[in-house]
């Protein structure tokens, strides 16, 4: 094989596998608390009954007249299988064209991973007026995990984004109604990204195994949340919060086997930023009477802000400072829970809920990327803008929990959610140089289980 093409193809490998890796930083995570999960998060800016309110308002402080810690930990257990198939094609100089040259079976069980996602609160009054609180949660994170073998390894291998939430807050009642609060939100956020070749690379047999990218980097950035309370009865009560946008530059080590051809990659100094979006957060909460309470929640999430990845690799050339890797173009999404609580003592509480949650990855076809396939290769391939490192879908929620308060000062919550969505057609295709690669398959299960314990103590 020609070595410009060869050093075309894996250049062309290495953007498509970090765009990939990249995007994962698109899932949102709502797992703040066990007594949320029982609920589906419905109106959890606004009922505090701990101090894992703080997570989605800081003038959740002003309901609580002493020091009130919460503190928690959710075990995620996601599956994504995947089924397709994944044809290589080169460009033969002899033929003037490309042609396909071997085509495999691409499917892939379980790869996303598993996780235990910690939180801890704390809420303390200053005087009647004035309280404040500290939040410590996760927003954003993933973890997939493909075969060795898998024969896209090229587009998407392994990706793992990491982050904590650092959120001090501070809230004023103006008055017995209403409270009002802000906080300072301290992003650190930690990602590695793996992509290789798979371990029998036909097209390139040399190639096999051999790393494309290996990237490692964190970074951190500082945001702000606003929010306010409305106690419209002792019965009823409403919230309201938004929290900013958050930017965080993403530093670290860059290594390769291949990528520059001339000069690979090695402990080369990088950086990605994200463009993590801001949310919008409605809560209503209604007591009816000594048994029976209804939360109802909105979400709005603005993924519309995610429209690229660009990469600053300083050691790759002026191709590389920066080098757009791919157009991610996001849409902005809703999520609308709906929770009912039943009160069978002082001691016992069930909750149950319900949510639906809309997808940022777009659906349809990217119908400029493939106009460009087709000039550049000849080939007539759709290509939808949703891909195998974020099958993203619109997902459903079905929850259930409880609470068993000890004593005025002490009770533990527990909680469990089922999550299922859609399956969905993925086809994608690599950048065009010596070779490309296409994917044609989809999703056959997007599911996940969530179990979460709490514990909540007042001095």
């Amino acid at each position: 094989m020609n070595k410009k093409y060869l050093r075309h193809a894996v250049l062309a490998a290495a953007i498509g596998s970090v765009s990939q890796g990249a995007m994962a930083a698109g899932f949102y995570l709502q797992e703040t608390s066990a007594s949320g999960l029982g609920r589906a998060f419905a109106a959890e800016n606004t009922i505090g009954d701990n101090a894992s309110i703080l997570a989605r308002n800081p003038a959740g402080s002003a309901l609580f007249d002493t020091y009130t810690l919460t503190g928690g930990l959710t075990y995620v257990d996601p599956e994504i299988d995947v089924a397709g198939t994944v044809t290589n094609y080169a460009f033969v100089p002899e033929l003037g064209r490309y042609v396909a040259v071997s085509s495999s079976v691409a499917d892939a069980s379980d790869y996303a991973t598993s996780a235990f996602i910690p939180n801890g609160y704390l809420a303390a009054p200053i005087n009647d007026d004035w309280s404040w609180g500290l939040a410590m949660y996760t927003d954003f994170g993933l973890e997939t995990d493909f075969p060795d073998s898998f024969p896209g390894t090229i587009i998407a291998n392994k990706t793992n984004l990491l982050t904590l939430n650092i959120q001090p807050s501070v809230a004023y009642d103006i008055n017995d109604t209403f409270s009002i609060g802000a906080s300072i939100n301290f992003l650190y956020a930690e990602a590695e990204l793996l992509t290789t070749f798979p371990t029998d690379y036909d097209v390139v047999p040399a190639l096999a195994d051999a790393t494309i990218l290996d990237v490692k980097g964190d970074g951190w950035d500082v945001s702000w949340t606003v929010g306010a309370l409305w106690r419209i009865s002792d019965n009823t009560r409403a919230g309201i919060s938004y929290h900013a946008k958050y930017d965080p530059k993403l530093k670290g080590d860059v290594n390769s086997d291949v990528t520059p051809a001339e000069d690979p990659f090695d402990d080369a100094s990088g950086s990605l930023t994200l463009n993590l979006p801001d949310t919008l957060e409605l809560g209503l909460y209604h007591r009816y009477d000594n048994n029976w309470a209804i939360a109802v929640g909105y979400m709005y999430t603005n993924w519309d802000r995610f429209e690229r990845l660009a990469a600053f690799v300083p050691a790759g050339g002026a191709e590389w400072d920066p080098k757009v890797l791919k157009e991610e173009n996001f849409k902005s999404g809703s999520r609308f829970s709906l929770a009912a609580e039943y009160f069978f003592n002082d001691n016992v509480t069930v909750r149950f809920g319900y949510a639906h949650d809309e997808g940022a990855a777009r659906d349809g076809f990217n119908r400029h990327e493939e106009e460009v396939i087709r000039e550049e290769t000849g080939f007539d391939l759709p290509i939808t803008w949703r891909t195998l490192s974020i099958p993203d879908t619109d997902r459903q929620w079905l929850t259930l929990g409880g609470t068993y308060t000890h004593n005025d000062r002490l009770s533990v919550d527990a909680g469990f959610a089922f999550i299922w969505g859609d399956d969905e057609r993925i086809q994608e295709v690599s950048e065009p140089g010596a070779v490309f690669a296409y994917y044609d398959g989809g999703t056959t299960k997007t599911e996940a289980w969530l179990f979460s314990a709490g514990i909540n103590y007042s001095f």
